[in-house]
């Protein structure tokens, strides 16, 4: 595929590989198609004949005044038919029609299947496939007989069985509120309530008296201020007095007032005695507290009209004349009166004030004793409240259990919904299953289902590499060119134009020397290639040759290196003794020159394993190795090294940093996935330059490798020539 532009979603190639998947597992294919048909003629054969039957059951649905739906549960259609479909009823049903049976033995030899729905009419549309054509046309109305007798029984049974629940649920509550009122009595009796209640009562309005007094001693307060004023005269003073004094009378002639008992006892039990409060301790507010009349005003009026005479006589006498000596004498008699009536009543003023005082400190004497009881009625009515709360609401319960009885009374003989058989809407006398027709296109399509499914999954399942798209997008390495199977082991120059195997093979080879050029121009240049797979017999030796061998067809000097001190074949590849080999000029026992082996291939120098060595590991990761290759590098211009599998052997992943590249070889349909991506991981982890991956030994005569590579090699190796130029 040219660089750059975008694979169809779906190609002629794609067809083609369907194709040759098809091919591959016909005789699978035809083998499930085969026996989808015969298992569906083996059970057209033995299956029981079923009949069918349609019939309709109509429901009234009847609005009942009370609620009876939680109890008997006859108000839910939907729960009305799975009540319909229960096994007692289906049990029922079959020992009517003479069969006394139930559970799966009704399903396996008498009823096939059963179903009721709720159509839009809100009636129940009742399907039933049994194995009789006489239960077909009977069940239904059968079923609709026994379920009303069922109900109706069971109805009746849940109605005694409430009633008696709640009669002797009513009788525990009975026996419950009575107990209640007597330890709520007890308790009362044992905090003194009534005592507390009484007292607190008495002296309730304790508070309200204090707040007037202190509000009529205020008033009087701000009066013996504002008698104090030297500016006031007698009667204005007497007048300040007298507005006091009226408003006094709102305490009423004969009012009591509460007086303290200052030498009230405590009794053995430390409680105050009640008598502190009763009506012997109060005073009375008598007449002389309370003015109807001031008996000054006269004076005044009298003082009035004695100053007017002054000043008329001013008017006609001189101040020093007898008449107005003896008015102004007259005067000072009527002033004396008033300065006498002012005296008398500062005093009584005083005094009501003292007694008001007297009054408050009494009250307020008593306020210690109000705050107690407050707090202890307080206390036991915060204690009664939760002795309340602490107890079961038995008057709900009560309550509640006779509503739910009088349902119960109600309700037991009728039903909310009433239930009628219809009649047969559709009845079949010949059997509906098994059906000739349907079975056999089921039978079909499912034959057809398997062939097409089992070979898919099978090829799924297959956890190989066969696809070298499908290697090169799972490990992001590219396909340098696939390597056919075919019987040669070795790769020599096509001199006999009549051997098309053999050219073939050098085609193929070609096409994987130009890719690896390619590659070498992007990375490293192939100088030296490290040839390698992830476990043995994998191919890699032959590839290696091959490779080889191309190289030197171009010209080059090569030299192909096996490095399998444990298992060297390439030797057997050409046919040369083992040794002496690699081994042997690691371990001095050998010259270079005295190893080297040339081929029947012009250019190309073959340096085999040599002598067996356990520590090849160690050999390989010497200096001397390394100072090998790079002298090496000098006399050859391609060097192809032929290494142990990657997986379980350490050679290859040490070699990594002596040569340029790696190409790794995999054995089509045989190398599984995971054995593949460790020996990319492991070859990664030590810095390995991939130049890619070579598919070996593919099998061009099957149909799907034929589609996929060989029809279409000429174009893949083409494209891949042109991106290697």
């Amino acid at each position: 595929m040219i660089p750059g532009t975008k694979k169809p979603a779906f190609t002629l190639h794609d067809i083609f590989l369907y194709i040759a998947i098809a091919s591959k597992h016909a005789r699978l294919m035809v083998l499930l198609i085969c026996f989808a048909l015969t298992a569906g003629l083996t059970y057209y054969v033995f299956a029981k004949p079923v009949y069918y039957a349609h019939a309709l059951i109509h429901l009234e649905y009847q609005a009942h005044p009370l609620d009876t739906d939680s109890i008997y549960q006859d108000g839910r259609l939907y729960a009305f038919i799975a009540q319909l479909t229960e096994p007692q009823i289906m049990e029922r049903t079959a020992r009517a029609l003479g069969v006394d049976t139930g559970g799966r033995d009704l399903e396996r030899k008498y009823l096939f299947k059963f179903r009721a729905s709720l159509n839009p009419e809100k009636n129940i549309d009742v399907e039933v496939w049994p194995w009789s054509p006489d239960w077909a046309r009977r069940w239904t109305e059968t079923m609709v007989r026994e379920f009303l007798a069922y109900r109706q029984e069971k109805r009746l049974e849940e109605k005694n069985k409430l009633i008696a629940n709640y009669s002797e649920e009513l009788k525990e509550v009975v026996r419950g509120m009575d107990q209640q009122f007597s330890e709520k009595v007890d308790f009362q009796k044992q905090q003194d309530f009534t005592q507390t209640l009484i007292l607190v009562n008495s002296i309730s309005t304790l508070p309200a008296r204090l707040t007037k007094l202190q509000m009529r001693i205020d008033e009087l307060g701000r009066v013996r201020v504002r008698l104090q004023d030297p500016s006031l005269d007698s009667v204005a003073r007497l007048s300040l007095i007298s507005t006091a004094d009226d408003e006094m009378t709102r305490l009423k002639i004969g009012e009591q007032v509460a007086q303290p008992n200052g030498e009230q006892k405590e009794d053995k039990g430390d409680k105050k005695d009640a008598n502190s409060l009763n009506p012997d301790n109060a005073v009375v507010v008598v007449g002389n507290l309370v003015k109807s009349e001031h008996t000054w005003d006269s004076i005044a009026d009298e003082q009035q009209q004695i100053k007017k005479q002054i000043a008329e006589a001013l008017h006609n006498w001189l101040p020093t004349s007898g008449k107005v000596r003896d008015l102004q004498k007259k005067l000072e008699v009527v002033n004396q009166r008033l300065d006498a009536e002012y005296g008398v009543a500062k005093e009584r003023f005083d005094l009501q004030y003292q007694e008001l005082l007297n009054k408050k400190h009494d009250l307020e004497s008593k306020l210690p004793e109000y705050d107690e009881l407050t707090r202890k009625h307080t206390k036991l009515l915060t204690e009664l409240s939760i002795f309340d709360m602490s107890r079961l609401p038995y008057e709900s319960y009560m309550a509640e259990m006779k509503k739910q009885i009088n349902e119960v009374e109600f309700a037991g003989e009728k039903e909310r919904i009433n239930v009628k058989y219809a009649g047969l809407i559709e009845v079949r006398d010949d059997p509906v299953s098994p059906n000739r027709l349907r079975l056999i296109l089921l039978s079909l399509a499912a034959g057809i289902g398997l062939a097409i499914g089992v070979p898919f999954l099978i090829e799924y399942l297959d956890h190989t590499m066969t696809n070298l798209e499908e290697v090169e997008h799972s490990f992001r390495l590219r396909g340098l060119g696939v390597v056919p199977q075919t019987e040669a082991t070795d790769m020599l120059s096509p001199g006999e134009p009549d051997d098309s195997v053999k050219h073939g093979l050098v085609e193929n080879f070609r096409v994987i020397r130009t890719n690896v050029l390619s590659m070498g121009a992007l990375s490293k240049p192939p100088h030296v290639v490290m040839v390698t797979s992830a476990m043995p017999k994998e191919g890699k030796t032959v590839v290696s040759s091959n490779l080889a061998a191309s190289f030197a067809l171009t010209g080059a000097k090569t030299l192909l290196i096996d490095t399998d001190l444990r298992r060297g074949r390439l030797h057997r590849l050409f046919g040369y003794r083992k040794e002496p080999g690699l081994s042997n000029v690691l371990l001095g026992e050998a010259t270079l020159e005295e190893a080297f082996r040339p081929s029947s291939q012009e250019n190309l120098t073959i340096l085999s394993a040599g002598r067996h060595i356990d520590h090849g590991t160690e050999l390989l990761g010497s200096p001397n190795f390394a100072a090998l290759v790079t002298s090496l590098r000098d006399r050859f211009e391609r060097i192809v090294i032929d290494t142990p599998p990657v997986l379980g052997l350490s050679e290859t992943s040490i070699m990594q940093s002596l040569v340029d590249g790696v190409l790794f070889v995999i054995w089509t349909g045989h190398t599984p996935v995971r054995g593949v991506q460790s020996a990319i991981e492991t070859l990664r982890a030590n810095g390995a330059n991939f130049y890619g991956f070579v598919l070996n030994r593919l099998d061009l005569t099957t149909t799907q490798n034929y589609y996929q590579y060989y029809y279409y090699s000429h174009d893949y190796y083409y494209q891949h020539a042109i991106e290697g130029t």
